[in-house]
């Protein structure tokens, strides 16, 4: 059971991995969706002080996590560029970390408007899925991407944040840096951060690159998709602002 609970990628043995969308991958998404509530429970409940040590928790969680995955393939020789945290949830990791620190309305609409689907995205079509569900690498992967979901959740539903449209240059403006910065570190390092040279398998991307290739037109298109995504994001808060309004302007 824990043959390869500390193997890492390249040396995972073909056909043994957990598999996306199979009875072990249904049942770590209800696993990671009871924790996402009981953090967001809990969150609601607690006092600002309480709430404050939550925050700085869950960014020690997930950057102890993710450093000690660092520090163990680096002592064993297996530490490689794509590891770095250049995928857009390794910048949410970065966000969350800022957040603990000093919460911001920037970091904040970037978790709503970046992270919290993508990390939504990941758990559903987990490229860790070539892993053995007994291997470190991928339980971490699960829960990190699980804190990822919860951090933001937590602020919406105890009302700390409520997004806002006219916010979004905050994340479009994180968007224009960072998509060259990583574009370049692709080509410099051979990686595929953002996943902007080949599409994550089994993911929605894959059938957008075969469809749309791997150059600037692919970039466009899932640009293009963003921007819908958040006209769904951000629609409902608008409607429940406005309606708000009208009863307070009633009353």
């Amino acid at each position: 059971m824990f043959k390869y609970y500390f193997t890492y990628e390249p040396s995972i043995p073909t056909g043994i991995g957990f598999g996306q969308f199979s009875l072990t991958h249904g049942t770590m998404l209800l696993l990671m969706a009871g924790l996402i509530y009981y953090i967001v429970r809990y969150y609601t409940a607690a006092t600002d002080s309480r709430r404050r040590h939550m925050r700085w928790g869950i960014a020690i969680a997930i950057w102890t996590m993710e450093l000690f995955k660092d520090f163990y393939l680096a002592v064993t020789g297996q530490w490689e560029p794509s590891l770095l945290p250049l995928h857009l949830c390794g910048f949410g990791l970065m966000m969350i970390a800022v957040d603990a620190i000093h919460p911001n309305k920037t970091t904040r609409e970037i978790l709503y408007s970046l992270t919290i689907w993508g990390a939504f995205a990941a758990e559903i079509f987990p490229d860790w899925a070539y892993y053995p569900i007994m291997n470190q690498w991928a339980l971490q992967s699960f829960l990190i991407h699980a804190l990822l979901i919860a951090y933001p959740m937590m602020l919406m539903v105890s009302g700390e944040m409520v997004p806002n449209w006219r916010e979004l240059w905050h994340p479009v403006l994180f968007l224009a840096v960072v998509v060259p910065f990583v574009i370049w570190v692709n080509g410099q390092l051979g990686t595929n951060f953002f996943f902007l040279n080949v599409a994550a398998p089994g993911s929605p991307l894959e059938p957008l690159q075969q469809a749309f290739g791997h150059g600037g037109l692919y970039i466009t298109v899932v640009l293009s998709l963003l921007a819908l995504l958040w006209v769904i994001m951000y629609t409902p808060w608008e409607i429940a602002k406005r309606r708000k309004a009208a009863v307070a302007v009633t009353v």
